[in-house]
């Protein structure tokens, strides 16, 4: 038998290992090619879902043209408008068709087609005899477009006006020489030559207006009335059109105790209307809008950056409005909101480099264990094959061989898989990380360290390079050191890319590197204590067992490295998870204030009454906004929002926050006739200072109670807060407040939506916001929700690796551990001590790595958190520090001590019950 027969049939007899790293290239690979399609459709949901949130008044891309109208020449084809309505518009849409196609892509394809309405300022029209709305108001808007959008519901279309002008006839110097009687003649002879200009309304807003199809309200100062010939109705209510056109679809009403009901409406001419209109008519200036509308899925997640720096440029110049002396300045917040989505991206894809990392150092330590195993189980063909004659290169050739036979099918059946089952678009770089790992078991196998003979050799004898270990272990120390010191310092502003920060994730490996040096260095010291305790007791297995694990311990590095970044992969997956979950509930405390949150009428005493009355309500505290007043002091004057509550049940109301300091005990009542008051942190306030003054009333000196730097429910744009009682506010100063939110806190055990539904029905018109949905507003994010899985798959990924990490480790271990058994029960030692030698193996270095793994995991965090934009993913402040959910550890904790513990234990069993005689007679062939 040749020496590649021999390899070739020493192969056969042990193909469960190379089966099973077969099995396990199947499972890297295809999480390997799922996981950037995975992130791609993430990446792409997110920027639909925050582009699409914006709204169409803050992405689409605008401009408003006041007091004029340009008119460039129509083109030949009139832009596909009737002749009457070309005349008129079709030179403007040409136009903005040409802006959009010089645009370069992937802009021009984001941008729609453009749109275009000509608006009056409002005209006051007659009410209704006997009228609700006592002060009804329109604006006159024509739009070529609008028959895309409505459908008639009554009446008729309008007719183009026909404006008579009373002086056309006139010279300058017969228009000086008219009387005031012969002036007022001709504009009634005018008028009344011109007619009613025809106009169609929604019909929502003519019920509003009580004005019936057919009939005509009067104008004030002109003889020319408006005839309503028609109603219409939006095709789409919830079109991004109609955020353009707000008092299109239906009228705007304003109720104020002072003026009573006012209302306003848009007023539709027909769109041939040239926008001539009578002498005297009081329609204040002309101005035009235009639009292209932006789709919320037009943007990809691979288009980000691009089309922020193109939208920038184009809203950066005015464009020339073609054959007019007008230019197009567009806007659009659309840079913006992508600027965040980059951020959110940036973040996202750093936390998810360091949470796969992770399992990526496990799956090399893992394969090379496998790799060690392998050649463990050949050594003794192999140490025949090299007593022939074979040599290294040559042996490490076979063994590569044997990597491919194994990896690169298992790869490719990986990918397929992956492709298979993740939709997304199939690329030559997506098969790029596949064949990388069909290949990492041939350099496993060939990088294996290859016996020198037939005998082994102890692992603690003849160590040649201590010098080398103790220089490689500082400079992975002082690594870590400087990794730290860099990311500490790091602000997560400061980068501008939205791919990964390659810092940041490098630190984390960085610190397990380090945590598996200390486990390696620290871990042996309490055991030589332990076995020179054991060294003067008779029990051999215990004092062979403790000799054994600091002389040889299983495996070395490699597996410690599996076992420390496994467990600290699933720490830090849950501390991450508990510390976004805080982040995003202190968000939504700080912006509704309460459970419940009511806002819109008036809350008068009574209607608060009636809210606490509501089955499942604890306690409701009312909070006005008393707007922006003068705050003086030290020198200084500047404005500050002044915000009035009901301190005592303000405390009640806000007794469970997240994220919201409690309202101080001394805000109410009078100090010394100072305005007690809890100052938002942004106003640069300190806590206790003296000389602070409002300009409210008469004015009203500030004891400073309390210094915070978030106040739930306030809602300040600038979150420069003054916070005082309603109460004590009114009795210093006498301001009558009328407080228009109420926040409501909901009783323990009682499902917030329910009472959120009765208190809706309890204050009917009013806005509600609950707690509850402003946490699932993040929480349904695409970036959010795709992080929270990443990390609940990486726990449960850590878990079944480290599991596989002991099983190879034990499995590499088990012919020189049967062979002590063997002796020891040939010497006549009872199976109960063959498992505490099993037991003394592996379990304390699983116990070190456990502990090193699980402060590594709580490390981390505290590490990285300050460089990451987690504000980003939750919507609010980056929490300042991880946040440890002891039930969730727990119970992390506990799976992860099962886990191993299970593994230690069915070692000892199976490991127990080895053959004596046959281990006997192998002696040191093993």
């Amino acid at each position: 038998m040749n020496a590649v027969q021999l390899v070739r049939r020493t192969a056969a007899a042990h193909a469960s290992v190379p089966l099973a790293l077969g099995l396990l290239v199947v499972l890297v690979a295809l999480a390997a090619t799922a996981w950037p399609r995975l992130l791609a459709g993430v990446g792409d949901r997110q920027v639909t879902h925050e582009v699409a949130r914006a709204g169409p008044l803050s992405r689409d891309v605008v401009a408003v043209v006041p007091g004029a109208w340009p008119r460039p020449p129509a083109p030949a084809d009139g832009a596909g408008l009737p002749a009457d309505v070309a005349a008129v518009h079709a030179g403007n849409l040409a136009f903005l068709d040409r802006v959009r196609a010089e645009q370069p892509e992937p802009l021009r394809s984001i941008l729609g087609d453009p749109h275009l309405t000509v608006e009056t300022g409002r005209v006051r029209i007659a009410a209704a005899p006997e009228g609700v709305v006592g002060s009804p108001e329109v604006t006159l808007k024509v739009d070529p477009l609008l028959g895309e959008q409505v459908e008639l519901t009554a009446g008729a279309w309008p007719a183009a006006p026909t404006v008579v002008q009373p002086f056309d006839d006139l010279t300058q110097e017969q228009y000086r020489d008219l009387t005031v009687g012969e002036v007022a003649d001709r504009r009634a002879r005018a008028d009344a030559a011109t007619g009613a200009l025809e106009v169609v309304l929604a019909e929502a807003a003519a019920q509003t207006l009580e004005w019936p199809v057919g009939s005509e309200r009067t104008v004030p100062g002109t003889g020319v009335p408006l005839r309503l010939t028609g109603t219409f109705r939006p095709v789409d209510p919830d079109a991004p059109f109609w955020a353009h056109n707000p008092h299109s679809a239906s009228a705007h009403v304003v109720d104020d105790l002072d003026r009573g009901t006012s209302a306003v409406a848009s007023a539709y001419l027909d769109p041939a209307w040239d926008g001539a209109l009578p002498v005297g008519f009081p329609v204040g200036t002309v101005s035009t809008r235009v639009w292209f509308p932006v789709a919320g899925d037009a943007v990809a997640a691979d288009q980000v950056d691009t089309t922020s720096a193109q939208l920038r440029s184009l809203v950066a110049a005015d464009v020339p409005w073609a054959g007019t002396g007008a230019t197009l300045a567009l806007s659009t917040d659309l840079p913006d909101v992508l600027e965040q989505v980059r951020a959110q991206q940036r973040t996202t894809a750093t936390v998810l480099a360091v949470v796969a990392a992770g399992p990526v150092g496990v799956v090399l330590a893992v394969f090379w264990l496998g790799a060690r195993l392998v050649t463990s189980r050949r050594r003794t063909a192999l140490g025949l094959v090299a007593g022939r004659g074979g040599t290294g290169p040559q042996l490490r050739a076979a063994l590569a061989l044997e990597g491919l036979v194994v990896g690169l099918p298992a790869a490719a059946v990986g990918a397929l898989l992956a492709v298979r089952l993740v939709p997304g678009t199939l690329t030559a770089g997506d098969l790029v990380v596949p064949l990388l790992v069909g290949l990492v078991p041939a350099v496993a196998l060939a990088a294996a360290p290859l016996p020198g003979g037939l005998p082994e050799r102890r692992a603690d004898v003849g160590r040649t390079r201590a010098r080398l270990r103790v220089g490689t272990e500082c400079a992975v120390l002082a690594l870590a050191a400087v990794g730290v010191v860099l990311v500490l310092g790091r602000d997560p502003a400061a980068s501008t890319s939205a791919g990964v920060d390659p810092l940041v994730a490098a630190v984390p490996l960085l610190l397990a590197l380090a945590a598996c040096v200390l486990v390696l260095r620290v871990y042996p010291w309490p055991l030589r204590a332990v076995e020179r305790v054991l060294h003067r007791r008779r029990d051999l297995p215990l004092f062979l067992g403790a000799a054994r694990a600091v002389r040889e311990p299983t495996g070395g590095l490699v597996p410690a490295a599996a076992l420390v970044v496994g467990v600290g992969v699933a720490v830090f997956s849950t501390v991450l998870t508990s510390t976004l979950a805080h982040a995003v509930e202190s968000t939504a405390w700080r912006s509704l204030g309460a459970d419940i949150r009511v806002s819109g009428p008036i809350v008068t005493p009574e209607l608060a009454a009636r809210v606490a009355a509501v089955d499942g309500v604890g306690d409701v505290a009312r909070l006005a906004d008393a707007g922006r007043v003068h705050l003086t002091g030290a020198g200084d004057s500047r404005r500050v929002a002044l915000v009035a509550v009901d301190a005592r049940a303000m405390r009640g109301v806000q007794a469970g926050a997240v994220g919201v300091p409690p309202v101080p005990v001394g805000l109410a009542g009078a100090d010394g006739g100072r305005l007690p008051a809890l100052i938002a942190t942004a106003v640069g306030v300190a806590p206790g200072q003296d000389g602070l003054r409002v300009a409210v009333g008469d004015g009203v000196d500030l004891a400073v109670v309390a210094v915070a730097d978030a106040v739930g429910g306030a809602r300040v744009v600038d979150d420069a807060a003054v916070v005082v009682d309603a109460a004590t506010l009114e009795e210093l100063t006498g301001t009558a407040l009328r407080p228009r939110v109420l926040l409501v806190d909901v009783a323990d055990g009682v499902d917030p939506e329910v009472v959120r539904e009765r208190v809706r029905a309890a204050v009917p018109g009013a806005r509600t916001e609950s707690l509850a949905d402003a946490t699932a507003t993040y929480f349904d994010a695409p970036t959010t929700a795709g992080t929270a899985q990443a990390l609940r798959v990486a726990v449960g990924l850590s878990a079944l690796l480290v599991v596989v990490a002991l099983v190879l480790t034990q499995m590499l271990a088990a012919p020189r551990r049967a062979g002590v058994l063997a002796v020891l029960r040939a010497l006549g030692t009872e199976p109960r001590g063959s498992r505490h030698v099993v037991a003394w193996e592996l379990a304390p270095l699983a116990l070190a790595a456990l502990v090193a793994g699980a402060l590594l995991g709580v490390a981390v965090p505290a590490v990285v958190l300050g460089a990451l934009d987690v504000g980003a993913l939750t919507g609010g402040a980056a929490p300042s520090r991880p946040v440890l959910d002891p039930l969730l550890l727990g119970a992390v904790g506990a799976g992860l001590l099962v886990v191993t513990a299970g593994a230690v234990v069915a070692s000892t069993s199976i490991s127990s019950r080895a053959d004596v005689a046959a281990r006997l007679r192998l002696g040191e062939d093993g």
